[in-house]
């Protein structure tokens, strides 16, 4: 499936939140979208989704713009994990894992397999609501993995922010298995060693614009970097031969 943004602006009132993004993801690949705060990053997901009307330009899937798609139309082609989810209902993990195809017949192998992938298997009868930040996370991601069928394309918006270690884990090495099985993944990181060790791709926004897009260790340049995030990156490299992008302090490298 293919997804083209084409001069893409949006403003939040009086508040130009995107500028002329004009930018193409690689399908079947793992795009990181990376800034500073307020840079548009997820502004950028709700304009693919349909939820925000561009002011001006347009996302196009397969050719048809986003948001003039029906939503049924829509969650048949993309799956999109915000931040943060909301469940008002006093549904179950797994009845919240079946939402996930509402828009689709009804599979539930598809449903287990994506309750089992994201460790929740043991607590699948547990009420949504009862569970920690972390954990809801992964309930909205096995959400999303039912909702994916034959090549479509996943939006994460810091899908690991509450994790644990280990689960963030996991959730990356899942995320990994779902781009070699064809489904093309946009998901906006803080992390920037996190992306550049995950993604194929990057796009870099700053202040609503566009900086820079294309394979990540070309997108990660430390000088662009330098003068985006104003502060000072290198590239450290282990006694094994890996490498880590890191911020400098005096003290030396953060995080």
């Amino acid at each position: 499936m293919s997804l083209v943004i084409e001069n893409l602006s949006f403003a939040y009132g009086d508040v130009q939140a995107l500028q002329d993004v004009s930018v193409e993801a690689a399908p079947g690949r793992l795009t990181t979208i990376i800034g500073p705060n307020a840079s548009g990053k997820s502004t950028l997901l709700r304009c693919i989704i349909g939820r925000l009307k561009p002011t001006r330009g347009r996302v196009l899937l397969d050719g048809q713009a986003s948001h003039q798609l029906k939503p049924r139309h829509l969650a048949q082609r993309v799956a999109y994990v915000a931040q943060r989810s909301v469940v008002s209902a006093a549904f179950s993990i797994r009845e919240v894992v079946e939402l996930g195809r509402y828009a689709l017949p009804p599979d539930h192998h598809k449903v287990m397999e994506a309750i089992e992938r994201l460790d929740l298997s043991d607590i699948a009868t547990r009420p949504y609501a009862a569970l920690s930040v972390g954990q809801q996370q992964r309930v909205m991601l096995a959400r999303a993995v039912a909702q994916l069928d034959d090549e479509g394309i996943l939006l994460l918006d810091e899908p690991t922010s509450a994790m644990d270690l280990k689960h963030q884990f996991d959730t990356m090495k899942l995320i990994q298995e779902l781009v070699s099985e064809k489904v093309t993944v946009l998901m906006v990181l803080h992390d920037l060693s996190l992306a550049a060790s995950q993604g194929q791709d990057a796009w870099l926004l700053n202040r609503g614009k566009l900086v820079a897009s294309g394979i990540v260790d070309d997108v990660l340049d430390t000088n662009r970097l330098n003068d985006v995030f104003e502060v000072p990156f290198e590239w450290l490299v282990s006694k094994s031969g890996d490498r880590r992008l890191a911020a400098m302090t005096q003290q030396g490298p953060m995080g």
